[in-house]
């Protein structure tokens, strides 16, 4: 996993960045909130993950640029 987040927006920015570097990526979502006994809010939290030999390159996408 290169980055979680619950931030849609900034998902949205990482995803574009590896997208664009054309580093292939999956994500995984997970959702909670909202049931019984689970309070009021939703939360999803997305987790983008890339394959190990992306490592390197995705981390610099998401963490070193401005």
């Amino acid at each position: 996993m290169i980055f979680s987040t619950q931030d849609v927006q900034r998902y949205s920015e990482i995803v574009g960045a590896l997208s664009a570097s054309n580093v292939p990526f999956q994500t995984e979502s997970v959702s909670g909130g909202g049931g019984e006994g689970g309070g009021y809010g939703f939360a999803t939290t997305y987790h983008i993950l890339v394959r190990p030999e992306d490592i390197r390159l995705a981390n610099e996408l998401v963490h070193h640029r401005r």
